[in-house]
């Protein structure tokens, strides 16, 4: 970190590390001091250098006015990644723990809606914004020491205006960390968004030019675009597009967020040219951003900009035939300079036989129940079905039995 004061340096330059979270387009951005001359550049994260005349000229350098001033400068030119919505689920524990040890917040705090959610039948709101807690309670009264059925958790949905609120007072890296130190946590969604409040890196028209003209190459098979318009006018509403389909559990948003800002906000002060891109990280996808954060100790705009690496590159188009030899666009080598690709496959674990129990358990114990009541409980039928399936056996379930008997059982 930069030392509060500078006094008695003898090297005429300084270099430091600052702001790990932020990261800048800046190309030898340079302002003056009344004692020297401060440099800025940098990719992810940046430095700032200081040039300094003889130390018996300088005097003292306040470092507090240059990382204020390097801030701005941030604030202006730089493009912050945040966590934009947060959404998992914890198993094995209590809706005590989950709220206060692990949200940090009051019970207090929270109070129940008329109905549940995905499945479970009971729902609990914050107060101080939109983080929504999910289960199903074993009885009616809902207090904090409510047991609830342990086969579905507790499950948590904090959307993107609650992860700003809980923000306010609240690290979401924090509860990052304390969620993978849970033995059975499960993420089901995380969103990062990335904002560029003047469209000089991110840019829509441009990054949409680029699309329709197939000056790009991506790991994903599709992309599509959304607009909406205004009747009377034929004025934009909304622009969205999307890389990868919506459906699976990676895919690249961009949109215009002045516009969306004018329709759904009543700020009256929207920055004039504003474009975001998110990246929706689902199940296995999300797990494995969490452990690049917390395990590879990796901030956020690394993990993003790494994966955008991966999957995406925008190109400057060329007489050459294989597209995959056209140069990598300037904007987009800008945004993605000085990180490396980042693996987000999570290599699948064998189905136990505790796991199937569980998935029959949660997925057709219903379809079974109807039937046998509609067979008057005859079940011939199931066993026909099970003599059949024992002759489709593959190798993961004989692993899976030997596993369970703690056998070998072979083909």
């Amino acid at each position: 970190m930069v030392p509060e004061r500078l006094e008695s340096l003898e090297d005429k330059e300084l270099t430091a590390f600052l702001a790990p979270q932020t990261f800048l387009a800046v190309e030898k951005q340079s302002f003056s001091l009344p004692n020297g001359e401060c440099r800025v550049w940098g990719k992810a994260p940046f430095f700032i250098k200081l040039v300094l005349p003889p130390v018996t000229n300088r005097g003292v350098i306040n470092t507090r006015f240059l990382q204020k001033r390097i801030m701005k400068m941030a604030i202006y030119q730089g493009l912050e990644v945040i966590i934009d919505w947060l959404e998992f689920t914890v198993m094995d524990t209590s809706l005590k723990d989950v709220i206060d040890r692990i949200l940090n917040l009051p019970f207090t705090e929270f109070t129940p809606l008329e109905k549940g959610r995905f499945g479970y039948q009971n729902q609990l709101k914050w107060k101080g914004g939109h983080v929504f807690i999910m289960f199903t309670a074993i009885g009616e009264d809902i207090t904090e020491d409510v047991r609830i059925k342990e086969s579905t958790g507790v499950h948590v949905m904090i959307t993107g205006q609650g992860c700003k609120e809980y923000s306010v007072d609240h690290s979401l890296q924090a509860l990052l960390w304390r969620l993978s130190a849970q033995v059975r946590a499960n993420f089901s969604r995380i969103d990062l968004a990335i904002d560029d409040y003047e469209s000089k890196i991110i840019n829509y028209d441009r990054i949409h030019r680029s699309a329709v003209a197939g000056n790009f190459t991506s790991r994903w098979s599709k992309w599509d675009e959304i607009n909406s318009r205004q009747s009377s006018t034929g004025e934009f509403l909304g622009r969205t597009m999307y890389f990868g389909s919506q459906a699976s559990d990676l895919f690249c948003r961009i949109y215009d967020k002045t516009l969306e800002r004018k329709v759904n906000s009543e700020q009256t002060e929207i920055p004039k040219a504003w474009t975001r891109l998110e990246l929706v990280y689902r199940k296995d996808r999300a797990k494995k951003l969490v452990e690049h954060v917390v395990k590879g100790e990796k901030p956020l705009g690394h993990v993003l900009r790494g994966t955008l690496r991966r999957y995406l590159r925008f190109l400057l188009p060329s007489t050459d035939q294989n597209k995959s030899r056209w140069p990598t666009a300037n904007w987009w080598n800008l945004l993605l300079s000085n990180v490396e690709e980042l693996q987000l496959t999570i290599k699948k674990e064998p189905k136990s036989i505790e796991d199937m129990t569980a998935w029959v358990d949660r997925q057709i114990s219903p379809t079974i129940a109807a039937i046998m009541k509609a067979q008057e409980g005859d079940m011939s039928w199931l066993r026909k079905i099970i003599l059949k399936g024992s002759t489709r056996l593959t190798q993961k379930h004989l692993d899976a039995i030997s596993m369970y008997k703690g056998s070998v059982v072979y083909d």
